[in-house]
C-alpha cells in the first residue's frame, strides 16, 4: 500500500508563506475584506467534535455537522483556511464549490418524428384497452429488462424503500405517492436539505420524480402494465438539489447521513443518486466518495450514475467512480423495445476506466427517451413544453434514468432476497447482466469500460439460483473508511498500442472485451445481441423458462479466453491492489487524454498525494439529457 497525503510540516510551511504574503501586502495587517470575505468548505478532521472546535477557534460559522466522514461544512475566511491548516488534527480542507445543472437540448426533428408516431400507435393501443387507463402513455423500459417477467412471479419489490436523493418529489403525482392497491401514503418520509420550510414533500425542477417514476410509478400504462420497475416499494424523498438542479457537496451528503440516520425507521435498503461531480482525487480522498462508502458499508445498496460525459474513455465521474457501488451506464433501444438487434450504448454515458484504475461502469440499463412523470409546475415542464406528454408524463434521458432502472431492479432482488447484502445485490446484478456480443464470433462489440458487466437483467438477477459470492472482494472497506488501507484497479492504457488492458494476471482476456482503442462505436461494426438475444424470456415477454440463453457455451468461458464469465464476472471482477498512486491507468496524462484536464501537472501531482478537490471544480449535478436517443 502506498498511501500518500502532505505532511503537517508541509502544511505548516505552505501556511506560513501564504500569510506572510498577505502581511507583506499590508504592511503587516490582514486586509479587513480578506477577513471578512468567506466561502464555503467541507473541513475534516480525526473527529467531529474536533472541526467544530478549530472552525470556531478561527472564526469560522459551522453550518453543517457532517460526522459521517468527521467533518463539517463551514463558512471560512482565507485567514481561517490558513489557519487550520496549521492545525494537527486537520485531515483536509475541501471547497464545498456550488453547482449547475448538466447541459442538454431539444430533441431533433428525427427523434420527434418517433415520438409522434409511437404517439399514434399508442392512441390504436388505447382502443384495444377500454378498460385500462386511457391518458396514461405506456413505459417501455421494464419490458426490455424483464421487469414484466419478475411481475409475473409476484415480486414488484413489496417491503422494501429506496430514498431518492435529487431534486425533490412531487406530491400531486398519484405515480409516486398511491400504492399498487390506490392507497395513500407511499412516500413514507421526506427531508430537505435546501429549504427548511417544506415539510412537505416538492419537487421545482421536476428531474426528482422523473427519476422515482422510472424506479416506482405504480400507474398502469395503456399497455396494462406498470410504468415503473419496482411499483411495489416505499419512496423516501432527500432533496439536496435546488430548482435549477443545482447542489453542493455539504447538501449531498448531509443527505447520506441522514439516510444513515433513519435507515432502520423507515426499512431504507437503497440510495439513488443520479447525479454527478467531476473527479478531483482519488476515490478515497473525496468526501462525496466517502460519504457514499460509507453509507454502502452499512448495509445499505448505493446506485449511482456513470455520467454524461461519454463516449470517451475515462470519462466517469463522482461518485460514479467509487469502486464499492453500483455505477450504471445507459444504452437505448433505438425506439424498438422488442428487438435487441439495433440497440447500442449512448454515445452521451460515461466510460471508464476511472482514475484509478477500475472497471466503470459496473453494467447498462436503458437510458434513451424515458417515460416518467414531472409536476406540470416544474422547471422542466415549464421550459421544455415539447418533451411533455400526456397528463404528467415526461420523457429525458441519460444515465439519471438508466440509473433509476438498476434502483427498481435492485429493489426487486431485495424484495425476494430480503437478507441480501449491498456487496451481493452487487454480485447478482453483475454476474446475471447479459454482455453485447456478436453473435456469430462470440467476441464483445462493446469494451468492458463502455458496458461493464452488459445489459441489466432483472429476471436472472431475482431469481438464478447459481450466482455466489460477493462483489468487492478483497477489498476492506472498513480499512478504506479508516484510512489505512486503500485502492485501485487494474486498467492502465498502453501508450505504445494506443489501447486500454488489464495488468497481469488479467491481462489476457479475450474476445475483445478486455481490450479497447478508447473509440466510441462497437467493434468489428457489428450490432449483434445481449448474450445471445434476449437470452431467458425470448420470444414473448413473461414466457421465464428459469434460464439464461447461450452464448460461448452457456455463459461459459469468455470466447475461448481466460477463466469462466460465470462466478463474478470471470476474474477480473475481484482483482484489486493497494492504492499506490496511479498504475497507468491515467498516469502521466499522454495519449488517449493529451491536452485534457488530466494530463495537467498540478493535477497530476495532487492526484498523486492524494489531494481533496479543487475549489473551482468540487461540484454535483443532476446528470439527464433532454434529447432522445
Amino acid at each position: 500500500m502506498k498511501t500518500q497525503r502532505f505532511s503537517h510540516l508541509s502544511r505548516v510551511l505552505t501556511t506560513i508563506v501564504m500569510l506572510v504574503m498577505l502581511m507583506s501586502l499590508t504592511g503587516g495587517n490582514v486586509p479587513a475584506n480578506a477577513a471578512a470575505s468567506q466561502a464555503s468548505y467541507i473541513v475534516q478532521a480525526t473527529s467531529t467534535d474536533l472541526a467544530v472546535s478549530l472552525v470556531e477557534k478561527c472564526g469560522g460559522t459551522v453550518t453543517s455537522r457532517l460526522s459521517i466522514i468527521r467533518a463539517v461544512a463551514a463558512n471560512l475566511s482565507d485567514v481561517c483556511v490558513a489557519q487550520l491548516r496549521l492545525e494537527e488534527g486537520i485531515v483536509s480542507i475541501t471547497p464545498n464549490g456550488t453547482v449547475k445543472s448538466s447541459e442538454s437540448s431539444k430533441p431533433g426533428d428525427k427523434e420527434k418524428a418517433k415520438e409522434i408516431e409511437k404517439a399514434k400507435e399508442a392512441e390504436k393501443e388505447k382502443d384495444k384497452n377500454k378498460n385500462k387507463n386511457k391518458n396514461v402513455p405506456a413505459a417501455d423500459f421494464p419490458n426490455v429488462v424483464g421487469a414484466d417477467v419478475v411481475w409475473g412471479q409476484n415480486v414488484i419489490g413489496s417491503g422494501v424503500t429506496v430514498a431518492v436523493l435529487d431534486t425533490g418529489l412531487g406530491n400531486n403525482l398519484p405515480a409516486l405517492t398511491k400504492t399498487v392497491n390506490n392507497e395513500e401514503g407511499r412516500i413514507v418520509a421526506w427531508k430537505d436539505f435546501i429549504s427548511k420550510k417544506n415539510k412537505k414533500p416538492i419537487d421545482p425542477n421536476g428531474h426528482g420524480s422523473h427519476v422515482a417514476g422510472i424506479i416506482a410509478n405504480s400507474e398502469k400504462g395503456v399497455d396494462g402494465e406498470w410504468n415503473g420497475v419496482a411499483p411495489g416499494v416505499n419512496l423516501v424523498g432527500v432533496r439536496v438539489l435546488d430548482e435549477q438542479g443545482a447542489g453542493t457537496y455539504e447538501t449531498v451528503i448531509s443527505g447520506l447521513q441522514w439516510v444513515l440516520e433513519n435507515k432502520d425507521q423507515y426499512n431504507i435498503r437503497i440510495v439513488n443518486l443520479s447525479l454527478v461531480a467531476p473527479v478531483q482525487s482519488p476515490y478515497w480522498a473525496d468526501p462525496l466518495d466517502q460519504a457514499v462508502t460509507a453509507v454502502w458499508a452499512e448495509g445499505v445498496t448505493v446506485i449511482v450514475a456513470a455520467g454524461n460525459s461519454g463516449p470517451d474513455a475515462m470519462t466517469i465521474t463522482v461518485p460514479g467512480n467509487n469502486p464499492y457501488v453500483v455505477t450504471v451506464g445507459a444504452f437505448t433501444d433505438n425506439f424498438t423495445p422488442a428487438d435487441w438487434n439495433d440497440d447500442y450504448i449512448a454515445p452521451f454515458s460515461s466510460a471508464g476506466p476511472t482514475l484509478d484504475g477500475f472497471v466503470k461502469p459496473d453494467l447498462v440499463a436503458p437510458g434513451g427517451h424515458m417515460v416518467s412523470v414531472v409536476p406540470n409546475d416544474s422547471v422542466l415542464a415549464k421550459q421544455y413544453p415539447e418533451n411533455q406528454l400526456k397528463s404528467n408524463y415526461f420523457k429525458l434521458a441519460g444515465t439519471s434514468q438508466a440509473t433509476a432502472v438498476v434502483s427498481g431492479i435492485a429493489a426487486l432482488i431485495i424484495s425476494k432476497n430480503p437478507g441480501l447484502s449491498p456487496d451481493e445485490v452487487k454480485m447478482r446484478l453483475t454476474d446475471t447482466a447479459l454482455p453485447w456480443v456478436d453473435v456469430t464470433t462470440n467476441e464483445a462489440l462493446y469494451s468492458m469500460w463502455q458496458q461493464g458487466a452488459g445489459i441489466a437483467n432483472a429476471p436472472d438477477a431475482v431469481f438464478a439460483a447459481d450466482v455466489s459470492g460477493v462483489a468487492n472482494a478483497g477489498m476492506d472497506i472498513q480499512a478504506d473508511l479508516a484510512g489505512t488501507t486503500h485502492y485501485e484497479g487494474y486498467s492502465y492504457y498502453d501508450e505504445a498500442t494506443g489501447t486500454f488492458h488489464l495488468y497481469d494476471p488479467y491481462a489476457d482476456w479475450a474476445g475483445g472485451y478486455g481490450e479497447w482503442n478508447g473509440a466510441y462505436a462497437p467493434s468489428a461494426g457489428g450490432r449483434g445481441a445481449w448474450a445471445g438475444g434476449r437470452g431467458a424470456w425470448a420470444g414473448g415477454r413473461g414466457a421465464w423458462a428459469g434460464g439464461r440463453g447461450a452464448w460461448a457455451g452457456g455463459r461459459g468461458a469468455w470466447a475461448g479466453g481466460r477463466g469462466a464469465w460465470a462466478g463474478g464476472r470471470g476474474a477480473w471482477a475481484g482483482g484489486y491492489t493497494t492504492w499506490a498512486g496511479g498504475r497507468g491507468a491515467w498516469a502521466g496524462g499522454r495519449g488517449a487524454w493529451a491536452g485534457s484536464t488530466f494530463t495537467a501537472p498540478g493535477f497530476i501531482d495532487s492526484f498523486s498525494a492524494g489531494e481533496s478537490p479543487n475549489a473551482s471544480l468540487s461540484t454535483a449535478t443532476i446528470s439527464y439529457f433532454l434529447q432522445d436517443q
